[in-house]
Order: C-alpha cells, then structure tokens, then sequence
C-alpha cells in the first residue's frame, strides 16, 4: 500500500520507501499528506528526496521536521528564516505555522517581519577577526619559531677530516714532539731538508761537499 506522502506526491512506494519512515511522527494522514506537498513545492521535489537520501534512516523523520520549520518559517519570515524567529524571541510562530500547514492552512509573509520592526532581524554581521584564546596564539608564535628555525642555515659540520680525529692528531705529534730523543731532526727541521755527500775529484783529488735536497 503507498504511503501518504508518495501518495499526495503521485509517485510509486514500495516496502523500501525512504519516504514513509519521515512521516512517522506526524499522527493523522491528512497531515503527513499536507506536510509532503509543503516540503516538496518550498525545496523541490527531488531536492526532497536528495536531503533525505543523504541521512542514514534512523535521523531521516529529524532531518524531514527540520525542512517542514525551515520551510514554514522563511515562509513567515523571508528574511531571516526560522533562525532569526529563534533568535529574537518569536519561535511560537513557527510553530503555529507549522500546525497551521498539518491542518491544511495556507501561510503568508508577514509585514511585521518584511518592514524590519517585529524583531525578525538578526544581530549585524561583523567582518572583524575573532578573538583568538590565548593557547590558540600560543600555538600559532611556536608555529612560527619552527619555521624560523627551518630557515635559518644549518652548520653540519662537513669535513674531510672528523674533528675528533684532528684532535687526536695533533695531541699524537704533541706527544711525538715531547718523547723525541735530543738531537734527532725532525720532519720539519733544516736538518731534514738537506744531507751532505762527499764526491771525489779527480782534478784535485779532494773531496767536495755536495748538498742534496730531499724533502722537496
């Protein structure tokens, strides 16, 4: 058997029908009839169905009582909608606008809230930034630090010979330079860079001191 809504709407129902749980809680069928055909001329027909399609099934009779006020109080309220009938005070009537559209009734604008001086406004929006809590600016200025210190040149340290390893050198010929028996040259002393020779001469028959260098 169609459900009252498919039914007002002419469309085929089935036991799978999304439509039929959404009515559930509207008690009289002439009310869930009058309730579809509201919904569906204010936000389409398949706009309707969409919304519903995209809740899961346990929320769809919440997400269809929510369209039904929305409906009725733009209706009441082109401005500023149910939200603003909320906001000032004035939600008993869209209420009564929605027990007026169960039993059938027609709504209408109401000049109250289209001159701007039944309290239907909302509050002016502002375009100034928010206060921010102080974590919130906590977070943001070590943020900031990481990024500086992302930026700044980083020394790695890169050399052919490791520094441990220089130490190590140069303390290996300190203590070289130390133990090193008296009189023995050295690598970097004059007497390392040359040697003498001795070559005879068989013009004179004396011998001629001849230096070489070895260390070039």
């Amino acid at each position: 058997m169609s459900c009252n809504g498919c039914r007002v709407l002419r469309k085929g129902c089935s036991e799978s029908c999304i439509l039929r749980p959404c009515l559930q809680w509207i008690e009289s069928p002439e009310a869930q009839g009058h309730a579809t055909v509201f919904v569906a001329k204010f936000f389409g027909r398949a706009g309707l169905m969409s919304f519903i399609s995209a809740v899961p099934e346990a929320q769809r009779p919440a997400l269809f009582q929510s369209l039904l006020f929305e409906a009725c109080g733009r209706t009441v309220n082109p401005v500023n909608g149910a939200v603003g009938l909320l906001w000032t005070g004035s939600w008993h009537v869209c209420q009564a606008a929605v027990e007026t559209v169960l039993r059938g009734g027609s709504l209408r604008a109401m000049p109250e809230f289209l001159e701007g001086g039944g309290g239907g406004a909302l509050p002016p929006f502002s375009t100034s930034r928010s206060r921010v809590s102080p974590k919130r600016n906590r977070l943001d200025a070590a943020a900031d630090n990481a990024k500086l210190v992302l930026l700044q040149p980083i020394d790695l340290d890169l050399r052919l010979t490791p520094t441990n390893f220089q130490a190590k050198t140069k303390s290996a010929f300190k203590a070289d330079h130390q133990t090193r028996r008296p009189g023995t040259p050295s690598m970097n002393s004059e007497e390392s860079g040359t040697t003498t020779c001795f070559e005879s001469n068989n013009n004179v028959g004396e011998p001629e001191t001849k230096l070489l260098n070895l260390f070039t």
